[in-house]
C-alpha cells in the first residue's frame, strides 16, 4: 500500500466514526420529536392539565437540566461517553412507555423528571463526544455538520410524528418512540472512546472566572428565555390561534427545522479559523427576534414565513454556542464546561416557562411569543461593546 494513501484511509475511517455520532443524534431527534411542540397540546387536550401545571412540567424539564448537565458533563470528562449514552438510551426507552400510560399528574411529574434526566444525559454526552474529537480547528466545521444532521432528524421526525398522532393517537406514538429509542443501542455500541482526564472542580471554577466566559454565559441565559415561551406556548398557539391540526403542526415546525439544518450546512461549509462570531451573533439575534414577533400574524403562510426567518436566526446562535464552547475551553475540561454552559440555557428556560406559560393562558398564546422576540432583539445592544467585538474575533488557542 502506498504510504501516501495511509493517512487518507485513516481520515476516512475517522470520519465514519464521527458520522456514527451524527447518525445517532439524527435518529434520536427523529424519535423524540413527539416530545417537542406537540407535548403541550397533549398535556392540555389529552391529560387535561392546566396552563400552570404545564408550565411546572416544562420548568421541571429545565430544572432537570440544571441538576444533570454539570454532573453529566463532568462525567463525560471521567467516564466513557459511550457508556453514558448506552445507559441513557435504556432509561429513556422505558420511560417513554410510562409517559404514554400514566395520567395522574403528581406521578407524571416524577416520570417526566426521570425521562428528562436521561434525555439530557444522552444529548449532552453526544455533544461532548463530538466536541472531543481532537481535530483542532476542523472541530468547528464538524460541529456544523453534526448540527445539520441533528436538525434534519428533527425535521423528518416532526413531520412523521404529526401524521402518526393523527393516525394512531398520542399514546401509541409515545410507545413507538420508546421502541425506536431502544433500537438505537445498536448504533451507540459502535462509538469509539474519547479522551478522559481527572479534572478538579477548581479547574472548572477557574474557567468560569474568565470575564469573556461569564459574559457568554449571561448572554446565553437571556437568549434561552425565549425557549421557555416556545416550549409552553408555541404548540398551543399553532393549535388554537392558527387552527392547525397535528399534521399541520408537524409541517409548520418541520419547515423550520429544515431551514435550521440548511443554515448549519452553510455555516459548516463556510467556517474558517479566523471567522468572527460577532456577525453570526448580530444577524442571528435580529432574525430570531423579528421572526418570533412576526410569527404571531395571520394568515398561516405569513406566520410560517416569519418562523423560517426565526429558524435561520436560532441556527446561527446554536452554531455560535457550540463554536464558542470549542474556542473557550480546553479539551480535557470540555465535558464539564459544556455541562455548565447548558445549565445556563436550562436556567433561562425555567424563567421563560414560569413567566410565559401562565401569561399565555391568561392573555393569549401570541403575547409571550412577541414579548420574548422583543427581548431577543435587545440582546444585540451589548454586542456593540468594543471588548465584546474583539473577544468574538479571537481564534481558539486551547488545543
Amino acid at each position: 500500500m502506498n504510504s501516501a494513501t495511509t493517512p487518507m484511509i485513516s481520515e476516512i475511517a475517522d470520519n465514519r466514526k464521527e458520522q456514527r455520532a451524527w447518525l445517532l443524534i439524527a435518529l434520536h431527534l427523529f424519535a423524540t420529536s413527539v416530545t417537542s411542540f406537540f407535548l403541550a397540546v397533549f398535556f392540555k387536550e389529552k391529560l387535561g392539565f392546566t396552563g400552570s401545571q404545564i408550565g411546572v412540567l416544562f420548568s421541571i424539564q429545565a430544572i432537570t437540566g440544571v441538576l444533570v448537565t454539570f454532573p453529566a458533563g463532568m462525567g463525560n470528562d471521567r467516564i466513557s461517553s459511550r457508556t453514558l449514552i448506552v445507559g441513557s438510551l435504556i432509561v429513556q426507552s422505558a420511560f417513554f412507555f410510562l409517559m404514554g400510560t400514566v395520567k395522574f399528574y403528581p406521578l407524571y411529574l416524577l416520570i417526566f423528571f426521570v425521562w428528562n434526566s436521561a434525555n439530557m444525559m444522552l444529548r449532552l454526552s453526544i455533544d461532548v463526544y463530538v466536541l472531543k474529537n481532537e481535530k483542532g480547528e476542523k472541530t468547528a466545521s464538524s460541529l456544523g455538520w453534526y448540527l445539520t444532521w441533528r436538525f434534519f432528524g428533527a425535521f423528518c421526525g416532526t413531520i412523521t410524528v404529526g401524521f402518526l398522532i393523527k393516525l394512531l393517537d398520542f399514546e401509541i406514538t409515545l410507545y413507538l418512540a420508546g421502541a425506536f429509542i431502544f433500537m438505537l443501542l445498536f448504533v451507540a455500541k459502535g462509538l469509539e472512546a474519547r479522551p478522559l482526564s481527572k479534572v478538579r472542580l477548581s479547574d472548572y471554577k477557574a474557567d468560569f472566572s474568565n470575564p469573556t466566559v461569564l459574559f457568554f454565559a449571561a448572554w446565553t441565559f437571556m437568549f434561552s428565555t425565549h425557549w421557555g415561551a416556545e416550549m409552553t406556548c408555541y404548540g398551543l398557539f399553532l393549535r388554537e390561534d392558527l387552527k392547525l391540526d397535528f399534521t399541520g403542526i408537524g409541517l409548520y415546525t418541520g419547515g423550520e427545522y429544515l431551514t435550521m439544518a440548511l443554515t448549519f450546512a452553510y455555516v459548516a461549509s463556510k467556517y474558517k479559523p479566523e471567522t468572527s462570531l460577532w456577525h453570526y451573533a448580530v444577524i442571528g439575534l435580529a432574525a430570531s427576534g423579528i421572526g418570533h414577533i412576526g410569527m404571531i400574524f395571520h394568515p398561516v403562510w405569513l406566520s410560517f414565513t416569519f418562523r423560517i426567518v426565526h429558524g435561520v436566526g436560532d441556527a446561527l446562535i446554536f452554531a455560535l454556542f457550540y463554536i464558542g464552547i470549542f474556542r473557550l475551553f480546553k479539551l480535557e475540561r470540555r465535558g464539564g464546561n459544556t455541562g455548565l454552559m447548558n445549565m445556563t440555557t436550562m436556567l433561562g428556560m425555567i424563567v421563560g416557562s414560569l413567566v410565559y406559560s401562565p401569561l399565555g393562558e391568561v392573555r393569549g398564546y401570541a403575547m409571550p411569543l412577541w414579548i420574548s422576540g422583543a427581548l431577543t432583539l435587545l440582546l444585540i445592544l451589548p454586542l456593540y461593546s468594543n471588548r465584546v467585538r474583539k473577544g468574538m474575533k479571537k481564534r481558539n488557542d486551547c488545543d
